[in-house]
């Protein structure tokens, strides 16, 4: 018979053996995925290229209805010049580039997704883009990006809404963005313009926008930290315009939730963190081939053993769809067409290893781990509301992944 305890008592022990004598400690998200969006005051005039480069090999075996296992060799690169004119101005610029190994064309376009291109199905042999990004200090806790601004997992957003594997394959966002961060509220307000439009375009015109609030009860580094989430996205698609007689379609996800997290730093243990979500999901305007409206329940549990993050979570929902979170908290099969769940639960596990290979220069390995196990979900059509005739399949799914972050920074000039 499996024993927990005394897993976690090897597993804790193994850890503190191999790797007693670092520092680091976090989420493998903060390091892998994020990027630092304070402006150094100490780098007025500095002059500086920077090379940043996730490199990523990621095995998803799907085998249920929700969607079709896929792989992800290949890596992306900004290459870009960043300059201080002032204390409170940052400037960038530079190419974006994203390469899959065993590939010879990419959209031409807003890369978003791997099953399916959007906008129109053009292609080029690289898929490069221009860089730039102003970020102004308007004073020490509000901010303003124009450009390409801080996306990804810097919007914190729960996974139901915001799939990590995004962090991976997905365009920079571009667009307008309003930071707001003091000791007690941190706030992120962005617009990501995703396809512009031209007068009779053939295309339509989409954006996301959003914002995300945690609203802190107390210190986060008191012994029991009490935080607050807000969470909303919104997709627009359409146009006045273009001239695709497309009906305009708008659809939005919404979360509120509490968190609590228990801050040990013991040698092994870090902290234990629970939150509990509630997500909304409604579809105001467009012509609706989904369900209109529904909702799901999200709780998690995640706990730091030094590099190790282990993390479990409970999700269920009601004709829930999502706008980019994970196929698996939806409610919507991209693996049968036109084929929804009644209901379904699930539970995910995951553990994700962090080794900083070189922390002055920002390197840093990541190993992750997961899995999800559908509890139910029985399938029916959207079309006649019948169950649905095709399998639902194994209700156990796995996914492997290595990343390499390796962001440099080098001076050319003090001003």
């Amino acid at each position: 018979m499996f024993n927990v305890r005394r897993f976690i008592c090897v597993l804790s022990a193994v850890v503190s053996f191999l790797f007693g004598g670092r520092e680091v400690c976090a989420q493998i998200t903060e390091y892998l995925y994020t990027s630092d969006c304070r402006i150094d005051t100490l780098r007025q005039g500095q002059l500086s290229f920077e090379a940043d480069n996730l490199s990523f090999f990621k095995n998803n075996e799907f085998n249920s209805t929700v969607q079709k296992g896929y792989t992800l060799p290949g890596f992306w690169s900004h290459m870009k010049i960043s300059y201080y004119p002032c204390t409170n101005l940052k400037l960038e610029t530079g190419v974006h580039s994203i390469w899959f190994w065993g590939t010879t064309r990419y959209p031409a376009f807003a890369y978003q997704g791997i099953s399916n291109w959007r906008g129109r199905e053009d292609a080029y042999y690289v898929h490069v883009l221009p860089y730039f990004r102003a970020h102004v200090a308007l004073s020490d806790h509000v901010d303003i990006i124009l450009g390409n601004i801080y996306g990804g997992s810097n919007h914190r957003l729960i996974e139901p809404l915001y799939n990590p594997e995004l962090n991976l394959t997905s365009d920079p966002e571009s667009g307008m963005q309003l930071l707001y961060n003091t000791k007690w509220l941190h706030l992120d307000m962005w617009v990501n313009w995703m396809t512009y439009i031209y007068k009779l375009d053939t295309k339509s015109e989409v954006f996301v926008a959003g914002t995300t609030a945690r609203i802190n009860a107390n210190r986060e580094d008191a012994p029991l930290h009490v935080y607050f989430r807000l969470q909303w996205l919104a997709q627009h698609q359409g146009g006045e315009i273009d001239v695709t007689n497309e009906n305009v379609q708008t659809i939005m996800n919404s979360a509120a939730g509490v968190g609590f997290k228990r801050n040990i730093n013991r040698k092994v243990l870090k902290y234990i963190n629970a939150e509990f979500d509630v997500t909304n999901y409604n579809y105001p305007k467009g012509r609706v081939s989904v369900p209109g409206k529904g909702h799901g329940f999200y709780a998690g549990l995640a706990v730091q053993l030094r590099d190790f993050h282990v993390r479990t979570s409970y999700w269920r929902c009601k004709d829930f769809v999502t706008i980019l979170g994970n196929p698996f908290y939806g409610s919507v099969s991209l693996k049968e067409e036109d084929m929804l769940y009644k209901k379904p639960e699930m539970f995910h596990a995951g553990v994700d290893y962090l080794y900083p290979v070189n922390i002055e220069k920002g390197f840093y390995l990541g190993i992750m781990a997961e899995v999800y196990y559908y509890l139910s979900g029985m399938m029916y059509s959207s079309e006649t509301g019948l169950p649905a005739s095709a399998p639902f399949g194994r209700n156990t799914n796995f996914s492997l992944g290595v990343c390499l972050r390796i962001n440099p920074s080098f001076l050319l000039k003090q001003y």
